[in-house]
C-alpha cells in the first residue's frame, strides 16, 4: 500500500490517522462520560485516562491536519445520483460535507483546550501522560471550572454528532450510491 494519497484513493498514512483519531476520540468521550460514574478511588485514574486521550487527540488531530495539508484527499468519488454518474453528489452536498471535516477538525483541537482549560480552573495541575505535571495559574473556581466543563462537554458531544453523521454519509455513499468513498478509508480495501 501507497504512504500518499493518489488522486483516487488515500495512502497508509491518512488511513492510519484516520483509525487511530476515531478510537482515540472514542475512547476520550467514554472515559468522560463514565468519569462521574466511577467509584470515588477510581475516579482519579479515570480522569487521568481522559486527559491522557485528551492530550493524544490534539497531537494527533495536528499531525492529521498537517498531513492533509501535505498530501491532499483524493477527489471526490463519482457517485450515482438518480441515474446518472456526477464527479460529485452535489454542490450543496460537497459544501455540506467540507464543512462537516471542518467542524470536527476545529473541535479536535477546541475540545482539548477546554479540557485543559477546565483541569486547571479546578486548580489542579495538568498531568501531561504521568511524565510531567504543568501546575494551574488560577487557584480553584467553582464558577469558572463548571462554565468550562459545560463548553468541554457540550462541543464533545456535538463532535459525536458530526462524527455520527460523518459515517452515516460514508454509509450512504456505500449502500445507497455504490460508491467506493467509504471503502477508500478501509485499511486493505483499496485496489
Amino acid at each position: 500500500m501507497r504512504m500518499r494519497n493518489s488522486s483516487k484513493s488515500y495512502g497508509a498514512v491518512a488511513i492510519a490517522l484516520h483509525w487511530i483519531v476515531v478510537l482515540v476520540v472514542l475512547g476520550a468521550w467514554f472515559t468522560g462520560r463514565l468519569g462521574d460514574a466511577l467509584p470515588r478511588d477510581s475516579h482519579e485514574l479515570g480522569l487521568f485516562f481522559h486527559i491522557s486521550l485528551g492530550l493524544a487527540l490534539f497531537s494527533i488531530a495536528l499531525a492529521r491536519f498537517g498531513w492533509r495539508i501535505a498530501d491532499p484527499p483524493p477527489a471526490p468519488e463519482p457517485s450515482k445520483f438518480g441515474g446518472k454518474v456526477g464527479s460529485k453528489l452535489g454542490t450543496w452536498a460537497g459544501r455540506a460535507s467540507e464543512l462537516v471535516h471542518l467542524a470536527i477538525y476545529a473541535l479536535m483541537f477546541a475540545i482539548p483546550v477546554f479540557g485543559i482549560m477546565t483541569q486547571l480552573a479546578r486548580g489542579y495541575p495538568l498531568p501531561v501522560f504521568g511524565v510531567l505535571d504543568i501546575p494551574s495559574p488560577w487557584t480553584g473556581d467553582r464558577a469558572f471550572t463548571h462554565d468550562m466543563k459545560e463548553l468541554h462537554e457540550l462541543l464533545a458531544n456535538l463532535l459525536m454528532v458530526l462524527i455520527g453523521l460523518h459515517a452515516g454519509a460514508a454509509l450512504v455513499h456505500h449502500y445507497v450510491l455504490h460508491d467506493r468513498t467509504l471503502l477508500r478509508m478501509v485499511p486493505g480495501a483499496q485496489s
